[in-house]
């Protein structure tokens, strides 16, 4: 197994599953550079060049390097219908800043893909080769990728991989937030519905590592854990505010977490806790 951690500014890490036949590529990266640099660390090292890659979600960065990489691409459906609109925008720097402007985009996301792709940019979108609506298991000799769908706030058609032999899931952004941020700087939300179903699924792996999109250190499953008690202990509390009919505004979740807690929520509970109060929002009628 083979991690290129994340870095600026906004690549995503790409994993390498290297079994005793094949090598599968776990998302494409932010640009052929990116996807670049991660071939050539792997060609240095002797690993064989990927005979597909996996993607996660849509998300732009995780999908641009995808061409560059030079294999079959294993995507779910959702995720082949965003390729093909991917591949019909355009992504000169005028209509990163008229989406911008529209309050379609935020500033960041401008700003991170002209920091990637200076201009003049030629995107290049890879389709799917191979769909698949559940998942599928890839067997590369020696190592088998467990790829499924899990869905999910951030992105309705995210997936994630597990190496079965390395006990190690490959998230991808799975447990972030929704991509409302990117989305002309609009309040991320998580919401119970879509969130819960999410952290079962991740817990029925029995993966001892965890490797996240944009976090630049594997978590062991005790942190993982840790981090999923959070997120759903936030929904709770949120939930137990709406279901009181309490006013959904920070004050009032806050003040019940401190009740919950007995001290102040850290900054991650209560970011979490904001999360879920705009989705609440989001969903009111």
């Amino acid at each position: 197994m083979y991690w290129l951690p994340p870095a600026k500014p906004d690549r995503p890490s790409l994993c390498a599953v290297v079994g005793e036949h094949a090598t599968l590529m776990l998302d494409a990266g932010a640009s052929d550079a990116h996807a670049r640099r991660f071939l050539d660390a792997l060609a240095a090292e002797d690993v064989a060049p990927p005979i597909a890659v996996v993607l996660t979600h849509s998300d732009w960065d995780h999908v641009f390097g995808a061409v560059e990489v030079g294999a079959p691409v294993i995507a779910h459906r959702l995720t082949d219908i965003a390729l093909a609109e991917l591949a019909a925008t355009d992504w000169s720097d005028e209509a990163l800043d008229a989406r911008v402007e529209a309050g379609v985009r935020s500033p960041e996301h401008a700003a991170n893909i002209k920091d990637e792709m200076p201009a003049p940019r030629n995107v290049r979108v890879a389709r799917a080769d191979t769909l698949f609506e559940e998942g599928l298991d890839l067997k590369l000799g020696g190592a088998t990728a467990q790829v499924r769908h899990v869905g999910g706030d951030h992105a309705a058609d995210s997936t994630v991989i597990y190496v079965k032999q390395d006990r190690l899931l490959f998230l991808g952004d799975a447990l972030y937030e929704s991509t409302g941020g990117e989305a002309g700087g609009a309040a991320r939300t998580l919401t119970a519905e879509r969130a819960f179903p999410l952290l079962d699924a991740v817990l029925a792996f029995d993966a001892d590592f965890y490797v996240e999109g944009h976090t630049d250190t594997v978590l062991h499953r005790a942190e993982a854990v840790d981090l999923i008690d959070a997120i759903r202990w936030a929904g709770a509390v949120v939930g137990r505010c709406v279901a009181d009919g309490s006013p959904l505004d920070e004050a009032a979740a806050l003040a019940a977490a401190r009740d919950d807690l007995g001290a102040e929520p850290s900054e991650l509970q209560a970011d979490l806790i904001g999360a879920f109060l705009a989705g609440c929002r989001s969903n009111a009628p």
